[in-house]
C-alpha cells in the first residue's frame, strides 16, 4: 500500500493551492477588466451614405469631429479669407460639416450663412463654437450624473 511522505503532501498542497488561487485571481480580474473594454457611448452618431462605411465608421461626438476637422484644415497665415467650401467638397468633408451644423445646438448663423461659400476663418470659428457647445453639453450631462440623489422624504402616515 502506498503512503505519501510529508514532503510529497506538502508539494501536493502547495500546487493545489497555487492552482486554485490562480483560478480565483483570473476570475476576479476578468470581471474587473470587462467593463473597461466596453466601447465608450457617445452622445450623437454620425450618419453616412453607404451602409458599409456606417459599420466601419467610429462613433464620434460633435466635439471629436470638430477637433478632427480643426486638425486637418489648419489655417495658414494669409489664407484666412480663402473660400474653404470647394476644398471641403473635393475631400468629401463638406457633408460631415453640414451634418455637424444640423446636429449642433450652437448658433453659427452669424459665421456661416450657406455651405456653398465661407472663409477659412469662418469655418475655423464655427468649428470652435460647435466643439465648445458640445463639450459644454457633455460636461453638463456628466455633472448631472455626479449629483447626489435627493434624500427621500418620509411621508407621515396617520
Amino acid at each position: 500500500m502506498y503512503k505519501p511522505t510529508p514532503l510529497l503532501s506538502y508539494f501536493w498542497g502547495l500546487f493545489s493551492g497555487l492552482i486554485v488561487s490562480a483560478f480565483l485571481f483570473n476570475s476576479l480580474t476578468q470581471t474587473e477588466v470587462q467593463p473597461e473594454q466596453k466601447p465608450v457611448q457617445t452622445a450623437q452618431k454620425p450618419t453616412t451614405t453607404s451602409p458599409a462605411r456606417a459599420a466601419d465608421a467610429p462613433v464620434l461626438t460633435l466635439a471629436a469631429r470638430a477637433e478632427l476637422l480643426l486638425k486637418y484644415y489648419t489655417i495658414r497665415d494669409g489664407a484666412e479669407e480663402t473660400n474653404l467650401a470647394p476644398l471641403l467638397q473635393r475631400n468629401g468633408h463638406l457633408v460631415i460639416f453640414q451634418q455637424m451644423l444640423q446636429q449642433s445646438t450652437a448658433d453659427v448663423s452669424d459665421l456661416i450663412q450657406s455651405t456653398q461659400s465661407f472663409t477659412a476663418a469662418q469655418f475655423y470659428a464655427s468649428l470652435v463654437r460647435i466643439k465648445q457647445k458640445d463639450e459644454e453639453q457633455q460636461a453638463k450631462a456628466q455633472l448631472e450624473l455626479l449629483k447626489p440623489a435627493p434624500p427621500a422624504t418620509a411621508v407621515p402616515q396617520g
